[in-house]
């Protein structure tokens, strides 16, 4: 088998510390629907594509929500013109702040600024648990 690369593993280790920052700040609900998820039905989905490879875009944490298996699939990706106008009315700030990458290709990021950006979120990461408890 073949070795993964630095930057796949640094992709993989960002994705992960996302996910545990989203569970935590939106209290593991999905916030379409409000049920209370775990596991597999747990989906930190982004509101603006994230594009392909490693992108700001990617791991913003304003441009990512929790939600549940179905929501993320059923309502988020089958419904994008309504599923905008959720997201828009539910996060305004959001939503405007997000304006800077809908038009744009992703700017894609060094290996030295991406682990700079994991480092900073593992920080934001014990912070909200430690918040948490």
């Amino acid at each position: 088998m073949a070795k993964r690369s630095k930057r796949k593993r640094l992709t993989d280790r960002l994705d992960d510390v996302c996910r545990k920052i989203i569970r935590l700040r939106d209290d593991n609900r999905c916030q379409k629907c409000g049920k209370l998820i775990k596991g597999s039905d747990s989906h930190a989905s982004h509101v603006v594509a994230k594009g392909s490879g490693a992108s700001l875009r990617r791991w913003d944490l304003l441009n990512l929500f929790l939600a549940c298996t179905h929501c993320h699939f059923q309502f988020w990706h089958d419904n994008p013109t309504e599923s905008g106008k959720w997201f828009a009315e539910k996060f305004p700030a959001r939503e405007a702040y997000l304006e800077i990458y809908r038009y744009d290709k992703p700017a894609k990021i060094s290996t030295a600024e991406m682990e700079i950006l994991y480092e900073t979120l593992k920080r934001k990461f014990e912070e909200l648990r430690q918040e948490c408890k």
